[in-house]
């Protein structure tokens, strides 16, 4: 490889860390804002859902489309987990209207650090039948909210 060519590919590299120095990825495309809820799990256990947003969210539920991510444990044990959907943990649905919705079909979610104001840091990788790839990182601010399992 030419000098060059090294010294260029290596400055880039260092801009592109430097630009992303909190360890995130940019958010998926289209969806540049996220929160983060207690939810209920199967069997009325505790959860987390994670909407990935068009707009800031200040109430549940938001406007269309948005992504739902379900993990299913309380938000005190997700920091440092990994998830794939379809599976017992974890699951994800693309709204485009408020009761039409497409479940992916593949992908994980991982939370990297659930901070002092709950807010919730990670990453996601997930497809859909007919929405495709949603990918990339999120920073959730939290929603309180006391949801009614049962």
């Amino acid at each position: 490889m030419p000098t060059r060519h090294f010294t260029a590919v290596a400055a880039a590299l260092t801009l592109a860390v430097a630009c992303a120095s909190d360890g995130l990825l940019p958010p998926p495309e289209g969806f540049q804002h996220a929160a983060a809820t207690r939810a209920c799990g199967p069997a009325d256990g505790p959860a987390v859902a994670i909407y990935l947003v068009t707009a800031p969210a200040a109430a549940l539920e938001p406007p269309v489309p948005y992504v739902r991510i379900n993990i299913w444990q309380s938000v005190s044990d997700v920091e440092g987990g990994s998830w794939e959907v379809g599976g017992d943990s974890a699951a994800a649905a693309y709204f485009t209207a408020p009761n039409d919705f497409e479940v992916a079909s593949d992908g994980w979610i991982r939370v990297q650090v659930v901070g002092a104001d709950t807010t919730v840091e990670g990453s996601m990788d997930l497809t859909f039948p007919n929405a495709g790839r949603v990918a990339g990182g999120f920073r959730a601010a939290w929603i309180s909210a006391a949801p009614l399992c049962g």
